[in-house]
């Protein structure tokens, strides 16, 4: 008969990473728009906190003495990608409450004010000139503005 040792799991490193994960998707879901989306970053942030505490906790029963805990090298990449996730959730709280408020932006719907930009050639387009009719007298319904990102 063999001589078998039950150790006990270590769990709490298990519910950290996926308190940390649930901390790193609750930031995905703002972009859904759900009824409750100014709670979202607080629930994020609350629950990265929670994931620190369980990753600390786990932590501390595989590396305390007495070891009765196995599988140091899982135990240290559980964490180290815990951490990653709550460090996600956390810069993604802070850089969320950073964002100007757009009051002044044009709601969906709403007509753009006018405005007069270069074009390729250099010479200056104003949106009126874009809504102008043309020559068989149809105004143009819509209008595509593509913004290029820098000069090549």
């Amino acid at each position: 008969m063999q001589n078998v040792i039950e150790r006990p799991s270590n769990s709490a490193l298990w519910w950290g990473f996926a308190l940390a994960l649930g901390a790193m998707l609750c930031n995905m879901a703002f972009f859904i728009q759900p009824p409750a989306q100014h709670s979202i970053p607080w629930l994020s942030l609350v629950l990265a906190v929670v994931a620190l505490i369980f990753v600390g906790k786990g932590l501390w029963r595989v590396f305390a003495p007495p070891r009765i805990h196995q599988g140091r090298i899982l135990s240290a990449i559980l964490s180290i990608l815990s951490l990653l996730l709550v460090a996600v959730a956390i810069f993604a709280f802070f850089t969320a409450r950073a964002l100007p408020i757009s009051a002044g932006a044009p709601q969906v719907g709403q007509k753009a004010p006018d405005f007069t930009l270069p074009d390729t050639t250099g010479r200056p387009v104003s949106l009126d000139q874009l809504f102008a009719p043309a020559a068989d007298g149809v105004p143009p319904k819509a209008v595509l503005l593509i913004f290029y990102r820098g000069y090549w």
